[in-house]
């Protein structure tokens, strides 16, 4: 229990819900909880006190718990204020607890004004209606006189909405739209935050995370340290600091799992997921991806993300025909939302994981559709991939760098030196991101001699798939298998599968045996 010692005036009559309900916008929960529980007890004021602990409840991603403390349907002559809030506490019960989502809109709908506007806003954004979610919500900001539980909604709905789908400028109008004083919500700032990385400015999203983490720590905040340590982890992830982004997204999930704003969860996994198998731990990996799929996230938001995670686990095996495949599948499902700077991330990771032709023309296209230098560069860069251009992979590897994009660098970095290397002396180009095991960054010597069909099956093999395992995973026969395998040992001058493993796996443990087979 409270006392009155610790919040002096703070607990006289009237004084105690609207601190509770401040506390709670700024996301600390336990604090928020404590109050309301607190007010309760001294006032008696039974459904304010029920409604902000459901509002915590649902903060806390407890959708059940929530929807059994949560107080009647205010009156219609209740004040609009009230009428509001149990309106957008009742829609996310009925959107995460109950998957319905034509109650969520109707239980908006049914109370009208700004505020469930913009909530209706990300309602449609987190379905996956990204176009839908940036009028919905630009609509809102639109309007002259807003009141404040309208302007952070609305803004987090159009900031998110526009940089999935590539309009920067929308999402910047947006930010500049909630005011200077806007980084005091959270989510805001997460928002901000994403639009700068998905942008390309790298840079500014480091400071951004760095900055909100450091503050949310001082100010003893677990629930915000979560979120940008998520935030800091993606960063980390494309710069190329896959140990620091692994450790910030393990982290982070686990104060999300302990029951802190659980929105950002799924992403979080996802990119997580997508860390450890660009790491080499494919184990991990799928580890980390079955958490997904346990706690049966339905936003159809994250669709894409969690598709391409699922497209770099594949990849770590050593099938990247298969990889090539999901991680098209994962843009498909972006481009179908109207995600398309996430569409863009997918395409590309097609031409990273082997098949650039498949996805050139595509990319260039989405270069005049995505603001910003992101797409142009992953467009250059696979069209170098496609004709195996040294020089035009140079320009890739100083452009992704300019941008502070790392790991692509030293994958076309790596590329550009493999290219060389076919036709010159020269060695491949020095890798920046040595804890980084993707397929273009495994085009060092001797593996650059392999044709890609050639490096694929070495790869799998090296990674404990027998031969018959091999054909079933890239529908060759046993045969042909054996026949690319026996090249590849040749070209690598080995004669077993015990001397293939070191040139491919390093260091690691020696893999087990996948499906039962003759060894060659």
């Amino acid at each position: 229990m409270i006392t009155d010692s610790e919040f002096g005036d703070v607990l006289s009559p009237g004084r105690l819900l609207p601190e509770a309900e401040r506390i709670l916008v700024k996301l600390d929960l336990d604090m928020a909880k404590a109050m309301a529980t607190t007010a309760q007890h001294l006032h008696g004021d039974g459904d304010s006190a029920d409604l902000l602990a459901a509002e915590v409840l649902v903060r806390r991603g407890l959708y059940r718990y929530a929807g059994e403390v949560l107080p009647h349907r205010p009156p219609d002559n209740a004040p609009l204020e009230r009428r509001t809030r149990w309106a957008v506490t009742a829609a996310a019960i009925q959107y995460w607890g109950a998957g319905d989502v034509e109650a969520a809109h109707r239980v908006l709908a049914d109370v009208g004004g700004p505020v469930t506007e913009a909530h209706r806003a990300g309602l449609l954004l987190l379905d996956g209606s990204t176009r839908a979610a940036l009028a919905a919500g630009e609509k809102v900001l639109r309007e002259q006189c807003l009141p404040d539980g309208a302007i952070r909604p609305a803004v987090i709905a159009v900031v998110v909405a526009a940089a999935l789908s590539g309009r920067f400028d929308r999402a910047l109008a947006a930010v500049d739209r909630a005011g200077p004083g806007s980084h005091r919500s959270a989510e805001i700032g997460y928002a901000h935050c994403f639009a700068s990385l998905m942008s390309g400015q790298v840079r500014q999203a480091s400071r951004l995370a760095e900055d909100g983490y450091r503050d949310a720590v001082a100010a003893g905040n677990v629930a915000v340290a979560a979120g940008w340590l998520a935030l800091r982890g993606q960063v980390a992830k494309t710069r190329g600091d896959l140990a620091g982004a692994i450790a910030d997204l393990a982290t982070a999930s686990r104060l999300f799992d302990g029951g802190n704003s659980c929105f950002l969860q799924p992403p979080c996994l996802a990119e997580l997921a997508g860390a450890r198998a660009m790491f080499g731990d494919q184990t991990g990996a799928r580890q980390t991806r079955q958490l997904v799929a346990d706690r049966a996230f339905e936003s159809r938001l994250f669709a894409p993300w969690l598709a391409l995670s699922q497209a770099w686990i594949t990849a770590a095996g050593g099938d990247t025909t298969l990889a090539a495949r999901q991680a098209r599948d994962a843009a498909d499902i972006a481009m179908a939302s109207g995600q398309y700077a996430v569409e863009a991330v997918a395409r590309y990771d097609v031409a990273r994981l082997g098949n650039p032709n498949a996805v050139r023309h595509r990319l260039a296209a989405l270069a005049g559709v995505v603001q910003g230098p992101v797409v142009p560069a992953m467009a250059g860069a696979a069209a170098a991939l496609a004709r195996s251009d040294p020089g035009a992979l140079d320009a890739a590897t100083a452009k992704f760098t300019e941008l502070g994009m790392d790991l692509l660098a030293a994958e076309t970095a790596t590329a550009a030196g493999a290219a060389a290397l076919r036709h010159t002396a020269t060695p491949p180009g020095s890798v920046v991101c040595p804890d980084a095991k993707t397929p273009l960054l495994r085009l060092t010597a001797p593996l650059v001699e392999l044709t890609r069909r050639e490096r694929e099956v070495a790869l799998l093999a090296a990674n404990g798939f027998t031969s018959p395992a091999i054909g079933n995973r890239l529908g060759l026969s046993v045969r042909t298998v054996d026949n690319y395998l026996g090249r590849a040992y040749q070209k690598l001058g080995v004669t077993s599968r015990r001397d293939l493993a070191p040139l491919v796996v390093g260091d690691r443990p020696q893999p087990s045996i996948h499906a039962e087979g003759e060894h060659r």
